[in-house]
């Protein structure tokens, strides 16, 4: 005979279902999920569970969301909340001495379930006020992870289909109140049930725009995301070169990214670093296999690399708007230096806020132009001469080198190039002389 396993299992501590916040120590794995990773059913290490109680600031809860919307359940453990929510139903059916703790589990599950849909809303400016609304017009997983990621940028469109609903709602309620109905009401009702369908169907198309696309379009985004997840940033066109026979015949790399620039964010796909690239951005942020390649592309698109007048050599990383940022934010936190600088103007007519990534210590420009240097494409020559420029003692050579990088950096404008050469007094035959033995 053999002796019953007894696993005593942990449990979170949780208060009110809605207006508790939530702020678990390390990265949410101290949820009740952890008791179920460790059940003999799930994994077969008997590992025992300690009891914890955790405690929870508001204040934090939104901000732990994932990077490209997923919920805490997907980003952390790779399924959604009902998933698990019948896995622990069919060990429950094997275990059943441990039912009353398989019950436990599952309420807390849906607990935790019910604080990240209560706090995806509250995170909305516009919500106040409409929380019910949006619970009943159609909120399942998908729909809250777009509600995540664009909430505000189509919240218009969200509002107009939440206050349809509601008033929709209404005439319905205030007719199922009535005991007799006249042929004014019948046709009320007829009326109130379209206008609900029409507002539930506007709320699904603003927060589900690929939706609206051919079938072989959907195929094609959805197999660029998958592509972007495993291999990296790479361009439409070797998207569309290793989709050959999988994506549809009609596919070019220009309709591909026409796709991605317009329907990219909806699989989580984002321009990238150069044009007609692309990277996936997942849970912890975007999907770079080739750090200095991938910031390479910033360097020679958006990038400068220069020496001021009074000799400071310099490397910055310019990008505009919320996707600019995040692209920033990851650069900076795969390279591990530069100093970030958001909100920026670059001139009074600049719509969206500008963000620069600035390289301005020695250790910090050397880290960097090492890195990009087998990569730059167009910036390699000034890499080259700031990286000489670091190790150069003798001042007039330092001279040549300052006035290589910034002469190349203004070649390209010609009355520009003129004047620093009169200024100079040098031609351009002597300049490019300057970057033998680099």
């Amino acid at each position: 005979m053999v002796n019953p396993v007894v696993i005593m299992w942990g449990s979170l501590f949780i208060g009110d279902e809605y207006d508790v916040p939530l702020q678990v120590a390390d990265d949410f794995s101290n949820t009740v999920l952890k008791s179920i990773a460790q059940h003999p059913h799930f994994q077969p290490q008997n590992v025992p569970l300690k009891t914890l109680y955790t405690v929870i600031k508001q204040e934090d809860a939104v901000s732990r969301f994932s990077k490209n919307g997923d919920g805490w359940f997907e980003s952390k453990y790779g399924t959604d909340a009902n998933t698990i929510i019948r896995m622990c139903r069919k060990m429950r059916r094997h275990d059943k001495a441990f039912r009353e703790e398989y019950d436990g589990i599952i309420k807390d599950i849906r607990r935790v379930k019910a604080m990240e849909v209560d706090l995806t809303i509250k995170s909305l400016s516009w919500a106040d006020g409409m929380e019910s609304v949006i619970r009943n017009i159609g909120l399942d997983d998908r729909s809250l992870k777009a509600l995540r990621k664009f909430g505000e940028s189509r919240g218009i469109s969200l509002q107009k289909a939440c206050h349809q609903y509601l008033k929709a709602v209404t005439v319905l309620q205030h007719l199922n109140d009535k005991l007799d109905w006249d042929t004014d009401d019948q046709q009320n009702w007829v009326d109130a049930n379209d206008m609900k369908k029409e507002a539930q169907k506007m709320w699904k198309n603003t927060l589900h725009q690929i939706d609206g696309l051919k079938k072989t379009d959907v195929a094609a985004l959805n197999f660029a995301s998958n592509l972007l997840q495993n291999e990296g940033a790479l361009g439409s066109r070797e998207i569309v070169r290793r989709g050959y026979g999988t994506l549809n015949k009609s596919m070019t790399a220009g309709k591909m990214s026409s796709l991605l620039k317009m329907y990219g964010e909806e699989v989580d796909v984002y321009k990238g670093s150069e044009r007609n690239t692309f990277v996936k951005q997942g849970t912890d942020g975007f999907i770079i296999k080739d750090m200095w390649a991938y910031t390479a592309g910033f360097v020679d698109a958006d990038g400068s690399i220069f020496i001021s007048e009074r000799g400071d050599p310099r490397v910055t990383i310019v990008a505009s708007g919320d996707n600019g940022l995040a692209h920033c934010e990851e650069l900076q936190k795969m390279i591990g230096c530069g100093r970030l600088v958001s909100d920026g103007k670059l001139a009074k007519n600049t719509i969206k806020p500008v963000h620069r990534l600035i390289f301005s210590s020695k250790n910090d420009i050397r880290d960097i132009l090492k890195g990009v240097l087998p990569h730059l494409k167009l910036k390699s020559l000034q890499a080259k001469a700031v990286l000489n420029y670091l190790e150069e003692k003798d001042t007039m050579r330092k001279t040549e080198l300052y006035q290589l990088v910034t002469y190349n950096n203004w070649k390209e404008h010609k009355n520009k190039a003129a004047s620093l050469l009169d200024k100079w007094g040098l031609n351009a035959d002597t300049i490019g002389g300057y970057a033998e033995g680099l």
